[in-house]
């Protein structure tokens, strides 16, 4: 039925010989291959002492204990950025005011410089 559709199929098994030969040259690779890494690498052979530890920088990170509520106050934190007002640079008279209001003045007058509608 399968020749009248066109498949092909294996008609026959492969010998057992080449099994036999087949796990016998795995066999030898994972033996010999080993007990050949020390020719091919000869310096890997050295017992060297291992390098200490790098010491930690005063600038290293800290542990966070409390990593849910240490987001949470930088969020808090970001959020009052955001949305509220406060000086940026007081000398020059520079201020900060909340996005929403920025882009409502944006909005109103237009971005200097830029062509209108």
């Amino acid at each position: 039925m399968s020749d009248e559709a066109g498949f092909d199929y294996e008609r026959s098994d492969i010998k057992s010989v080449a099994i036999g030969w087949l796990a016998a040259g795995l066999a030898l690779f994972v033996i010999a291959t080993p007990l050949l890494m020390p020719l091919i690498f000869p310096q890997s052979m050295r017992h060297q002492t291992p390098p200490a530890p790098p010491a930690l920088a005063a600038e290293a990170p800290r542990l966070e204990i409390t990593p849910k509520e240490d987001l949470q106050r930088f969020t808090r934190s970001e959020a009052q950025l955001v949305n509220g007002y406060g000086w940026t640079d007081h000398s020059h008279g520079i201020v900060r005011i909340p996005v929403r209001r920025a882009m409502e003045l944006l909005a109103q007058r237009g971005v200097p410089g830029w062509p209108s509608p």
